[in-house]
């Protein structure tokens, strides 16, 4: 019997991804300013991000459809923040990130955070929307027509 997570080709998750850019943006703003913590201001910004990650998470479970990169959907999903963004789960890890980056004090902790939307935006943005064509077809195309891809 073939099950959807071996199906899944992904090793590692978008979430862990932002978590080691994260940890990145904190060893180079360290090395750049030699302190950490330095402003705050960022954390509501992180607590909206939480926030929007995990009302759209329940959105898919709610609707019955997967919400793990790689996997079949079932369900096309165009209500609440998707009627945005396609991606909304990648934006709020991607803001997340932007509201820790007060926190390192530095400019140079900007380049992991671009390299977090690069390899998102490169491995698991354009494979989904393939998926999603193939499985909604002109439903989708016309949903990414009228919803742009981050904001």
């Amino acid at each position: 019997m073939k099950t959807k997570s071996r199906d899944n080709p992904y090793r590692i998750f978008p979430p862990h991804l932002m978590i080691l850019a994260g940890i990145a943006m904190h060893i180079v703003g360290r090395l750049e300013t030699g302190q950490s913590l330095a402003h705050f201001y960022g954390l509501p910004l992180c607590l909206f991000a939480l926030w929007l990650a995990f009302r759209e998470k329940n959105r898919f479970i709610a609707s019955g459809t997967t919400f793990f990169p790689g996997e079949e959907s079932h369900k096309l999903i165009t209500e609440g923040a998707y009627r945005y963004t396609r991606n909304p789960m990648y934006l709020a890890m991607a803001l997340f990130l932007v509201g820790l980056w007060p926190l390192t004090g530095g400019w140079w902790p900007l380049a992991p955070l671009i390299v977090f939307i690069a390899l998102i935006q490169h491995y698991f943005i354009r494979r989904e929307e393939r998926m999603l064509t193939n499985t909604f077809g002109d439903e989708y195309i016309t949903y990414k027509v009228r919803v742009r891809r981050w904001l």
